[in-house]
């Protein structure tokens, strides 16, 4: 089934359309509907402030008391930034590391990252503070927002190290032989543990579990013949996590912490308000702006970090619960021509088999964001055709390519025994600057395809769409 609309941005006319008005699963595109909203609430110039506060006075290099670092929801928190002032982000064929546990072929770290950069610098800090011992404890601050599990793309924290996801890398030996395993971040929170043996031909899928606490197993096999792998676990308890890897940071930075480094985040020892004074700060990370949070979200589809959007959307208006982000999100995009009636938000990335929305509602959203002082960030925020992100090689060499700035969708779906699946969504919404100097604005979506065991029908249905677009980009 078919939906699409092709409207000229500036005056509005309606160039193509059908089934416009029809509601269809919205996959990924429900991004730029998260992205728009936290722009529009919090500004493409906002900037994550991370700080650490000393509770306890400090004398001759030490500190009698404790050390908390207050999370602010940088989902980055240094992973991706880069020395020309840009975030990392991969460009297709490689995908972005969160989906390495989603059976999708090219997963990749994010190039010239560093998981501990930001714990790194803060530690740094703290040192140059003066502080060359804590005779208490050191505490995440992580009440920012609830910690929330209840959408489809796993925990939402306000503390985030390597995205909390451990990344990990099994290579191929000789055959018969144990893989080589390799993982980041290490701390010791976590110890990977692996049963991957190299074999020869076609192996079997690895698996990532946890049989205890603190122990991550990988097992499976590798193909003797074949590229690094990487898979992702998802870090349970983010804040302990970050406490560990504080305390590290702290240690190789040269402060000495008495406290234990493992164990839970011991968060009785925080002060009932979250408000520290100034002059106890003794170290603080400014983030990059908003602005090149929203261009990894699009470009690189990453779930959690439009989910974590919504989370501080709903912080921004004075509540501590991601949920009532998505007031705010359907109101917003209410207010610039979406029908609450066709358009449903079950979360911030998409996720949901249940998110709804239609092609006029996107067509009538970007004409009606163009007028926004951030609708500029949200247009560059989106993959180029031909050149980034995940439509890096759609249309690539063609004359399309440059020309349309694209945000994908997509929900597949396989049946318990495999031999079939579901193409529930595959959708496409852009700003098309047209041959002829025209800007356009189209939504191209389908639904309910029906899927073999093949994944190159996936790919092949993304490579029509893609050359629908830029029949369209040159036919105008």
């Amino acid at each position: 089934i078919w939906g699409y609309q092709v409207v000229d941005l500036d005056t509005g006319a309606v160039l193509l359309e059908q089934n416009a008005d029809k509601m269809f699963v919205t996959g990924s595109i429900l991004k730029v509907y998260a992205t728009s909203v936290a722009l529009d609430v919090l500004g493409p110039e906002y900037r994550f402030r991370t700080p650490v506060f000393r509770r306890g006075e400090v004398a001759a290099g030490t500190l009698s008391g404790d050390l908390v670092l207050v999370a602010s929801g940088d989902y980055s928190f240094g992973l991706r930034e880069q020395p020309d002032g840009t975030l990392a982000y991969n460009n297709f064929p490689e995908i972005d590391h969160n989906y390495a546990d989603t059976g999708l072929p090219g997963p990749a770290l994010v190039p010239n990252s560093h998981p501990l950069a930001a714990l790194d610098e803060l530690a740094r800090e703290v040192r140059a503070s003066g502080i060359r011992n804590v005779k208490g404890d050191v505490v995440i601050d992580d009440r920012l927002f609830e910690t929330f599990d209840g959408w489809p793309d796993g925990l939402m924290s306000p503390i985030w190290v390597n995205e909390n996801v451990i990344d990990i890398i099994a290579t191929a030996t000789k055959p018969g032989q144990a893989a080589q395993v390799d993982w980041r971040p290490k701390t010791a929170a976590v110890r990977v543990v692996s049963d991957v043996k190299t074999v020869s031909g076609e192996a079997a899928p690895l698996v990532v579990d946890s049989p205890r606490p603190g122990i991550v197993r990988v097992s499976g096999q590798v193909a003797a013949d074949s590229a690094p792998i990487l898979n992702i676990w998802q870090i349970p308890d983010p804040a302990a996590f970050a406490r560990t890897a504080f305390i590290e940071a702290l240690e190789r930075a040269g402060v000495n912490v008495s406290a234990n480094a493992t164990g839970p985040n011991p968060t009785s020892l925080l002060p009932e308000s979250r408000t520290f004074q100034r002059r106890n700060r003794v170290a603080e990370r400014v983030s990059l702006p908003l602005s090149e949070y929203v261009k990894v979200i699009l470009k690189v589809s990453y779930n959690r970090g439009a989910d974590n959007m919504v989370c501080l959307v709903a912080v921004a208006k004075g509540s501590r619960e991601c949920i009532d982000g998505l007031r705010t999100e359907l109101a917003t995009i209410t207010r610039l021509g979406v029908s609450p009636v066709t358009t449903i938000l079950f979360d911030g990335a998409g996720s949901s088999e249940y998110d709804r929305s239609t092609p006029v509602d996107y067509t009538t959203f970007m004409r009606n964001i163009t007028h926004e002082s951030w609708g500029a960030d949200l247009r560059n925020g989106l993959a180029i055709l031909g050149v980034d992100g995940l439509a890096a090689t759609t249309e690539a060499g063609t004359p399309a390519a440059g020309h349309v700035f694209v945000k994908n969708g997509t929900r597949v779906q396989a049946v318990p025994t495999g031999e079939q699946g579901i193409l529930s969504a595959l959708t496409q919404v852009a700003y098309i600057d047209a041959q002829s100097g025209r800007k356009l604005v189209s939504a191209l979506f389908l639904r309910d395809l029906s899927l073999g065991t093949d994944i190159e029908q996936f790919f092949a249905a993304g490579d029509d769409q893609g050359a629908i677009l830029a029949a369209i980009q040159q036919g105008y």
